[in-house]
């Protein structure tokens, strides 16, 4: 019975880091009112964990930053993160796999701020690198709970045989 109890924690823990790793960045600006909302969400559960809104004008940098995640073997693999700063205070958007895709993005939020026929700005991150590692370790998780929650071991068929017999 124990066995079955632990198996029903880890799938749990399985499924909410897997869903934790489908955390999605949303940021939206309306330039005519000067104000922009910036959400986290879990898109396949319809649930927004954080919602912050401030003024346009207080948009300073968008940047990427480079950073670092372990990799197969001991090696370090760097990743990028698409960063707003607001008011000195930095809120990542989304994270990239190199600095191209990243540059790319933030050239598009600074073209979307800078140019007047840009009335709104709307930008959905995608599924980020780091994100990535959440996903396959929450599956992973699922699994393995799973396997351990339906599998019988050799102890609990002599029990039912014993069981049976008596």
């Amino acid at each position: 019975m124990s066995k079955k109890i632990i198996a029903s924690v880890i799938f749990l823990v399985g499924l909410g880091i897997f869903f934790l790793g489908m955390l999605q960045t949303n940021l939206a600006c309306n330039k005519e009112q000067n104000l922009c909302s910036l959400a986290s969400s879990i898109p396949a559960l319809h649930l927004t964990l954080d919602k912050i809104t401030f003024k346009f004008s207080d948009i300073k940098y968008i940047t990427c930053e480079r950073r670092v995640q372990a990799a197969r073997g001991s090696g370090k693999r760097a990743y990028y993160e698409l960063t707003l700063e607001v008011n000195k205070e930095p809120y990542v958007i989304e994270s990239c796999p190199n600095r191209r895709i990243c540059r790319r993005h933030a050239d598009r939020l600074l073209d979307m701020k800078a140019f007047p026929q840009y009335k709104t700005i709307e930008f959905k991150s995608s599924i980020g690198v780091s994100n990535v590692m959440g996903i396959i370790l929450g599956a992973a998780l699922l699994i393995l709970g799973g396997k351990m929650f339906f599998d019988k071991t050799a102890e609990e068929e002599l029990d039912e045989e014993e069981n049976s017999q008596e």
